[in-house]
This record gives structure tokens, C-alpha cells and sequence, in this order.
């Protein structure tokens, strides 16, 4: 799929040398860049999703596709209060010990 985008002469400028620095041609760097960007997004999605209680911690670490623990980290480290009960501990290992 191609997309065509006008940007402003410095931001072009800007692309160029960070391309350079890179040694990847210019589409390849785009591409890397819009990853990220939607990476970011997605990652302020879920918190908010999170803070908000309209998901539960099981399910953001589902949709970060990381393990609970993973996500104990990525909260700690963004500071965001967790907000994990005896319950919802229960949920999570019912799983592991009815294997």
C-alpha cells in the first residue's frame, strides 16, 4: 500500500539527516518512524483504558501481549498506581493450577 503525505520543508530536512545517521534510505526510516508512533499510541490507549477501569489489568496485558508481570513492570516504571486485587490474582493463576 502507498500513501502519499506532504510535509513541511524542515521536517524533510530533519528526516534527510536522521536517514543519513541511520544509513536506511528514507521510506525505510518513515516506516520505522510510523511504527513507533503507533506503538506509542496504542500504549497511551491501553493505559488510559487501564486508568480509566474500562479494562482490567489481565486484558491490557493482553493487549500488550505481555505477561502479568511484564505489565506490574511497565506500570512501575511509568508510575501508574496498580490497581490488582486478591481477586483478580485468583483469575489470573486459576489458569496456571487447573492445568
Amino acid at each position: 500500500m502507498n500513501v502519499t503525505v506532504s510535509i513541511d520543508e524542515n521536517i524533510r530536512k530533519e528526516l534527510d539527516v536522521l536517514s543519513k545517521e541511520s544509513h536506511v534510505d528514507l521510506s525505510t526510516l518513515l516506516k520505522k518512524l510510523i511504527l513507533r508512533g503507533l506503538e506509542f499510541e496504542k500504549r497511551k490507549s491501553v493505559i488510559k483504558l487501564y486508568e480509566d477501569r474500562k479494562i482490567s489489568f489481565q486484558k491490557a496485558a493482553e493487549l500488550f501481549e505481555i505477561s502479568i508481570w511484564e505489565m506490574f513492570e511497565l506500570l512501575k516504571r511509568e508510575n501508574i498506581h496498580i490497581d490488582y486485587g486478591f481477586e483478580e490474582l485468583e483469575e489470573d493463576l486459576e489458569p496456571l493450577i487447573n492445568v
